[in-house]
């Protein structure tokens, strides 16, 4: 963009005008003073100048000396036509331009070591509260006993020695911070990260001597604000209002980033400062409005009329407004093109000793800079780029890392210890207007949170997990970012996966990890590890641990394992006491859960001195009766059977009739007992079965486990997938095992 603003050379008239100035000619009838400047170490212009003194009764005296410009450039001069046209003295154009001749600026107007100058100094008698008593303006010859840079007083205020310049430095320095305690206001205040100007500007360094220099500043254009409005005279005010009378309510409310300030012929508020009224007045070298003010102070004093008519100064004032607006997008723009090209140079030049000199702001641009560029595919530089990021990558910070991740798509730097993934998505969010949410929940069981995050509706194919909910926000906002750039986010995530019974088990006992054992676990988390898996599935450890435990099992328990889990397990014995279990009970329980019927038929058989009993409930029981000597015995008998019965959907309402049951010639039993099966090859028993339904071919998969073989045997059906695990010493055992699990967990044993 081309600037607004174009540097301007001084005529002839005006470089005549300024040689033509003989500084004795003025030095009559003024007041010697001296003090001491501080200014950037490059500066020419020297505008103003100080000095304090303590005074007999122990207040202090603070002198603020201004060049007097005005005492040398007659309004309406060449000189004075010209830098009203100036407004200002620009630093950014190349090269600068001044608003007065240099002859002027930086020589006989400007405050030089060591020579005498024209200047018009206020004296204050302050208070140890830092309050203006009183003060006093007379036009003086300041003389320079010593300018320094801030750079200098910086390093004088951090580390005071014991000499009488630096002792006033620091006895200045109290002032200062005293005065702008005092003044309160947003701007012009020092902060932890520096200073921050009358204009919102942040200062970083040497931010202790700007303050103090800007603090006695402030103090002379309040001043002289108030002096001219209290007695009612119109000049250039510098104001900021907000239209809160209140000016404590406006402070707090607004400050200075809301409304930016102006010049107007009335004195209004400053919000930002804190003042109800402000002028500017301490710069007459660089800035057309102190020039002006200047000359309505000094006809005031000397009770002469205003050189400048109320129309004049509200043209003025509209003027400089206007050359401001334009100014700062001039500014702007300079400055923009400016750290372009110094950009493209560090680019141009990167090295290992260029980037480990950067600044960490410095960093941070070449950063963003080069990450558009890869962005934009003209970045020849990527992996030298990558590398030396290494070098600094304790130092990046969050808008770093989203330029690396998200502009430049650099696949790195995920492990970084200091990165706080959560703030790099805000800044997407925020620059890039995408929407990033987080879904959690949380898993009583495993005592652990789950989450997504989403970025613009996707996310990670699955969920993070950890026990701190901040820290499991964090793993999801990294796990999110890596599948954003390797391109994996999803709309259809995994949901996040159940509880094992590992997490079970290890959530009753107090166990490292890896020695938890299911044989630890007490009877009553035995009962709820079977209420567990009733909701997920029985695998062959908790199986052969019911087996084990099955003398000790509630009625609940096997109710739980018979009827709700159907899993066919401890049936295989017939010998009601070998398995020390109350049948009756359970089927009592059954009936109870389901409101159904329950029926006991019991007849005996004096001749063969036995109870013959069926189990009925809803009229349906198992095939054939069950006998005993002993009739509760043959009623947990009969219990069992229909237990069995019903796990092996042979209940029928037309059993075996008793009568049927007895050869009148052998005078025996047709029926015997069962003999206690063999070794079965459920394998085999599985394929057959797999065959016999044209359903697809099994699936196994085998893991080794210090010696123990875990099969994991799965079969897609009907659009579900159907999955048991068995263990083994060997591969063929755990193979057995898991098709065995499979048909009982599955309900599918014939």
């Amino acid at each position: 963009m081309k600037t607004e603003i174009k540097p301007r050379k001084f005529r002839e008239k005006h470089l005549q005008q300024a040689y033509a100035i003989n500084l004795a000619d003025y030095y009559c009838q003024r007041l010697p003073v001296f003090g001491i400047t501080i200014d950037d170490s490059n500066t020419m212009d020297r505008d103003d100048g100080i000095w304090l003194k303590e005074l007999e009764d122990g207040k202090l005296e603070l002198q603020v000396s201004i060049t007097d410009v005005a005492s040398l450039i007659p309004k309406d001069s060449p000189i004075d036509i010209e830098a009203k046209k100036r407004v200002i003295t620009l630093y950014h154009t190349n090269p600068p331009t001044p608003m007065l001749p240099s002859r002027l600026s930086n020589d006989l107007a400007s405050l030089e070591e060591n020579k005498e100058r024209l200047a018009i100094t206020l004296f204050f008698r302050l208070n140890n509260q830092g309050d203006v008593e009183s003060f006093t303006i007379r036009e003086t010859i300041f003389t320079n006993k010593k300018a320094f840079s801030y750079e200098e007083v910086e390093k004088i205020l951090n580390n005071p020695q014991d000499k009488p310049e630096e002792k006033l430095l620091v006895k200045m320095q109290k002032l200062a911070k005293l005065l702008a305690l005092k003044r309160g206001g947003k701007s012009g205040i020092l902060t932890k990260d520096g200073y921050i100007d009358e204009d919102g500007n942040l200062i970083k360094e040497n931010a202790n001597a700007y303050q103090m220099i800007a603090e006695f500043m402030i103090l002379t254009n309040r001043v002289v604000a108030n002096f001219l409005a209290t007695n009612k005279v119109a000049a250039l005010y510098r104001t900021q209002d907000v239209g809160i009378e209140d000016l404590e309510l406006a402070i707090k409310t607004m400050g200075h980033c809301l409304v930016p300030a102006v010049y107007d012929s009335s004195p209004r508020p400053h919000v930002g400062l804190g003042l109800r009224a402000y002028t500017h007045f301490t710069s007459p070298l660089r800035r057309f409005v102190d020039l002006v003010n200047h000359r309505i102070l000094k006809n005031f004093l000397n009770g002469q009329s205003s050189p400048y008519s109320l129309e004049e100064l509200s043209e003025i004032a509209k003027m400089v407004n206007e050359f401001q607006s334009k100014f700062k997008i001039d500014k702007s723009n300079y400055m923009r093109e400016k750290k372009r090209a110094e950009l493209e140079w560090q680019y141009n030049n990167l090295s290992e000793e260029l980037f480990k000199n950067l600044s960490q702001g410095e960093l941070s641009d070449l950063i963003q800079y080069i990450a558009i560029k890869i962005k934009n595919r003209c970045c020849q530089r990527v992996d030298l780029f990558t590398r030396l990021l290494e070098l600094r990558r304790g130092e990046l910070q969050t808008k770093d890392y989203y330029y690396i991740w998200f502009v430049a798509g650099i696949d790195k730097f995920f492990d970084d210890e200091n990165v706080d993934a959560v703030s790099v998505l805000l800044v997407k969010s925020q620059l890039e207007d995408s929407v990033v949410e987080y879904k959690f929940e949380y898993c009583e069981l495993r005592k652990k949170y789950f989450a997504y995050c989403y970025i613009d509706g996707k996310t990670t194919v699955n969920p993070e997990g950890d026990a701190r909910k901040n820290r499991v926000k964090h793993k999801a906002a990294l796990a999110a970012i890596k599948s954003y750039i390797r391109g994996e986010l999803t709309d259809k995530p995994n949901p996040i996966p159940p509880p094992t019974i590992e997490d079970f088990i290890t959530s009753k006992l107090s166990c490292k990890e890896g020695k938890c054992d299911i044989k630890d676990l007490e009877g009553k988390d035995f009962s709820k590890l079977i209420e567990f898996c009733l909701k997920t599935q029985f695998d062959s450890l908790v199986i052969e641990e019911i087996n084990r435990r099955i003398k000790s099992l509630t009625v609940k328990d096997l109710y739980n394992i018979w009827f709700v889990g159907r899993l066919r397990v401890c049936l295989d014995d017939t010998d009601v006491d070998s398995l020390g279990l109350n049948a009756v009970s359970v089927v009592l329980t059954y009936s109870q859960k389901e409101n159904l019927p329950l029926e006991f038929k019991i007849e005996y058989s004096p001749s063969h001195k036995q109870y013959y009993a069926h189990c009925y409930i809803n009229n349906l029981t198992h095939p054939y009766p069950q006998w005993d000597s002993r009739k509760n015995k043959a009623k947990q008998k009969a219990s069992l059977a229909y237990i069995k019965s019903y796990l092996e959907n042979t209940l029928t309402n037309n059993p075996q009739a008793i009568d049927n049951l007895v050869d009148t010639a052998k005078n025996s039993l047709i029926l015997k007992k069962p003999e206690k099966p063999t070794t079965r090859d459920w394998v085999s028993k599985l394929h057959q079965l797999c065959q016999k339904n044209n359903w697809q071919i099994l699936n196994y998969r085998f893991i080794s486990l210090n010696g123990i073989f875990s099969c994991v045997v799965s079969l897609e059906l009907e659009g579900k997938s159907l999955q048991s695990q068995g263990y083994g010493r060997s591969k063929k055992e755990a193979k057995q095992c898991a098709c065995r699990v499979f048909l009982i967990q599955h309900q599918l044993l014939e």
